[in-house]
């Protein structure tokens, strides 16, 4: 009976380990968006799946050198921008790629590497009541799984007033 018991205890401390675990098929991207009167930031984490991550490294090093360069990086980021919808109140917010970050070649070929971009757009100050905002990230769906958050604003005149989701998390709609 104690061996049982130990055997249980064992598993359910093991468990959460495993769930937290980024899977193997996916390639993650949480995406989060910080809203203001006049910009949106825009904040995107990618992390390949070590099943998914040869394809996206082949995008990532275009040239085949075994290093992703900053130029390739920019590339990238500016790849993945293309494939972001943002509106605020129904109008194309133009996003402008102001960093991106990538591990090294062998971290993402090993799936222990990340792809960060960040981008803002500016949106006019001038609106006033509620802002109606619609994201959508269109970038790989068939391997991706998808997060979205918007972050509390710095600004105390602006809340996040809604937030729905689609069911997989690509889109979302929101007041604010």
């Amino acid at each position: 009976m104690t061996r049982l018991v130990i055997g249980a205890v064992v598993c359910l401390i093991a468990a959460p380990a495993e769930l937290a675990a980024h899977r193997l098929d996916e390639y993650l991207q949480a995406a989060r968006l910080s809203l203001g009167r006049s910009v949106i930031g825009l904040e995107v984490d990618m992390t390949p799946g070590v099943n998914v991550d040869g394809p996206i490294v082949a995008l990532l090093d275009r040239n085949d050198d075994g290093a992703i360069s900053p130029a390739e990086a920019g590339e990238y980021g500016e790849s993945l921008l293309g494939d972001l919808v943002l509106e605020i109140d129904g109008r194309a917010v133009a996003l402008t790629l102001t960093r991106v970050e990538i591990s090294p070649r062998d971290d993402l070929m090993d799936g222990l590497g990340t792809i960060q971009l960040r981008a803002i757009g500016r949106v006019s100050s001038s609106a006033t009541g509620r802002r109606h905002l619609y994201f959508r990230n269109e970038h790989r769906p068939a391997e991706s799984a998808y997060l979205f958050n918007t972050l509390a604003p710095e600004d105390a005149a602006v809340s996040v007033v809604s937030q729905i989701r689609d069911s997989v998390q690509q889109a979302v709609r929101g007041e604010y």
